[in-house]
């Protein structure tokens, strides 16, 4: 049966791709290629949801790559885009000693290269008064093809090839992070990338290549020759300068100045001296189509102002994703989708930078705004009859309405639209709680844990107490284990000692409210992809100062997945082993175990269960307190993202707690 849906669904998407291609140009009859193009995204959603899972990976491959190339065999004929007119002309000009930097095709020292074999390539160049935009490698690239034949669909074809490569090169990156190849299918039959690729033959998979490449280097560990190709890579188009600085780390940044080697191509064009980036000024302040961001801040802002805004709120999306996102991909994907979102201009083979990414994180919105793309057909209809280009506003609402709410969605919510397999259901649970000095609260919390049916077993894991602590939880009979002080390295014994299907930390301060075990297990069996969570909480004494700290907590938690100790994190056995185990840091272990989970899956987060002593908060120095926090924490992600080496968490325990 799945055999026969796949393959169903494989010739209807090839159906819908012959169509399109045999219908031309997107404007010329854009309601049915819009239908036809987005019923080849539902298509390609079901071949990648269909496809069979029990072939092996060679075959799989080989049916992708046999996909990827009928598909693209189909649109070589189709006609290239303006800009490849451009690509063409920029490269020709330069074989006669021309700067494409210096002089726009409109300039009439250039009006005899327009007359003599390049007419066709000159009438359709867009933005004539526009001097060259793209960077030194695109330039020498169009040169170089140029000089072998200067003809678009020759461009094309070399471009084809750079696609390709691109689908090479992200089954080895599939390979590496054991990724399902079915998900190939995401960038290699994507329609985005097919029309607009091989299509219309636009640069934008030039970029792509070298990127991805530059990535599948980096995961080898071969940092020098991974940062050269991210510079060649921005040397092409500067958007994918967005993801150097979530690469380079404390480790490999002498061998990230490689990705100034690259820059040296400028030095071919030093005669145009800063008018290199004149164009590009020119088109980033004064051009405007398909924006969203840009477009609501201009209505509330003047033009300077709303460019300026963009570009802070840019600065704001980095921030966050530099320390609330762990892993070194994902946080480059979601770095250049929030580059995207605030750039003025954002024509659909923009989009192209995105089609890799899909293939690891597929996304509902990314994929749902690629497909509708296709809303932007009707522009183009306009200018085909009228020779007018000019977008249709009301059209951003259908455009990007449901992508920001799917993007929204996500935050809270698994956005992605396929997963690996998924983990079984937890049946045993196994409470930790870490304790030093803790006599006169541990009672109460192992009693409340007691009379829950889901614990399985509860573990003291002490830190060396000097009181009753250790002689009450033997009267209270539960396991006790006893090692060096520090939070992470007790809890790191008490797992090691645990049977349960699932961990949960509790601290001896904390109580659990009713049905919160319960609604844990529920959690998790409804969402068998998520790795673990944590609990909301409340302090036990409402004070305004405790409501304050207890909001932050719980919407930090939500926001970012980071959770703090006193938020019952709760964990897969499954995925702890897969971590690496309890991280063992004397201080800021529960931050870490929350970048860990989220490096498996989408944490779980379950509101208002846990109720916490203010004994820490208490007195004076309430402020002072919560910068303290915050100061460590920020410090802690800064130092984990630049991997400033080994810790133990000392000197972040010796800071809070005055030791």
């Amino acid at each position: 049966m799945r055999r026969f849906v796949f393959i169903g669904s494989c010739l209807a998407w090839m159906a819908a791709m012959a169509a399109m291609a045999a219908l031309g140009p997107l404007g010329r009859y854009p309601l049915v290629s819009g239908v036809l193009y987005c019923a080849a995204y539902w298509f390609l959603i079901l071949m990648v949801q269909w496809f069979p899972d029990a072939i092996a990976p060679m075959t799989a491959l080989g049916v992708v790559f046999l996909l990827a190339i009928a598909a693209r065999s189909l649109f070589i004929a189709y006609p290239v885009g303006n800009d490849v007119y451009r690509y063409v002309w920029e490269g020709y000009i330069q074989k006669f000693g021309v700067n494409p930097y210096r002089l726009a095709p409109d300039n009439p020292a250039l009006a005899e290269f327009a007359r003599t074999g390049l007419q066709t390539v000159w009438e359709n160049i867009n933005h004539k008064n526009f001097s060259a935009v793209y960077p030194p490698l695109s330039l020498l690239l169009f040169k170089f093809l140029a000089a072998v034949k200067p003809n678009p669909v020759f461009f094309k074809l070399c471009f084809i090839g750079f696609d390709l490569g691109v689908i090479v090169v992200l089954a080895l990156i599939c390979r590496l992070r054991r990724v399902p190849l079915s998900r190939l299918l995401l960038y290699a039959a994507n329609p985005l990338v097919i029309v607009y690729t091989v299509g219309e033959g636009h640069l934008d998979v030039v970029q792509v290549f070298f990127l991805c490449l530059g990535l599948y280097i980096l995961f080898r560990g071969h940092a020098a020759a991974a940062f050269f190709m991210i510079g060649l890579s921005v040397m092409t188009k500067y958007l994918a300068v967005i993801a150097l600085p979530f690469l380079i780390t404390r480790r490999n940044w002498k061998a990230s100045l490689a990705c100034l080697l690259p820059a040296c191509l400028f030095l071919f064009y030093k005669d145009a001296g800063w008018h290199v980036f004149h164009s590009l000024e020119r088109f980033g302040l004064n051009l405007h189509y398909n924006d969203s961001l840009m477009f609501l801040l201009r209505l509330i802002l003047p033009e300077a102002l709303a460019v300026t805004a963009a570009g802070l709120l840019l600065v704001g999306m980095l921030a966050w994703i530099f320390l609330v996102v762990p892993e070194k991909l994902q946080s480059v994907y979601l770095a250049i989708g929030a580059a995207l979102l605030c750039l003025p201009t954002l024509h659909p083979w923009y989009l192209i930078m995105m089609a890799p990414f899909l293939v690891y994180y597929p996304s509902a919105a990314w994929i749902y705004l690629q497909a509708a793309a296709a809303l932007t057909f009707p522009v183009l209809a306009a200018e085909l009859a009228t020779g007018i280009f000019q977008e249709i506003q009301w059209i951003k609402l259908i455009e990007y309405g449901p992508f920001f709410g799917l993007l929204i969605y996500g935050i809270f919510r698994d956005g992605f639209l396929f997963r690996d397999s998924a983990y079984t259901i937890p049946r045993t649970l196994s409470v930790i709680v870490p304790t030093l000095n803790e006599a006169d609260k541990l009672t109460r919390c192992i009693t409340s844990l007691k009379e829950r049916r889901n614990v399985s077993e509860i573990i003291v894991a002490d830190g060396g107490s000097t009181d009753d602590t250790v002689k009450l939880a033997l009267d209270l009979e539960v396991t006790v284990v006893c090692g060096p002080k520090g939070r992470g390295v007790q809890i790191r014994n008490g797992s090691e000692a645990a049977n349960g299907d699932l961990l949960m930390v509790l601290h001896a301060d904390c109580v659990l409210r009713p049905g919160m075990l319960a609604a844990v297990f529920e959690h998790l069996r409804f969402d068998p992809h998520a790795p673990g969570g944590a609990i909301g909480m409340r302090f036990e004494e409402e004070t305004a100062s405790a409501r304050i700290i207890s909001a932050l907590n719980n919407l930090r938690t939500r926001f970012t997945g980071i959770a703090f100790g006193d938020q019952a994190q709760f964990v897969r056995r499954p995925v702890l082993q897969t971590a690496g185990g309890f991280p063992d840091l004397m201080l800021m272990e529960d931050v870490e175990l929350s970048l860990r989970l989220k490096e498996q899956g989408r944490p779980v987060f379950i509101g208002d269960g846990v109720r916490v002593s203010s004994r820490r908060w208490q007195g004076r120095g309430f402020s002072a307190k919560i910068a303290l926090v915050l100061k460590l924490v920020v410090r802690f992600l800064v130092e984990r993202r630049l991997e400033e080496g080994a810790r133990s968490g000392r000197d972040y325990y010796s800071s809070y707690y005055r030791l």
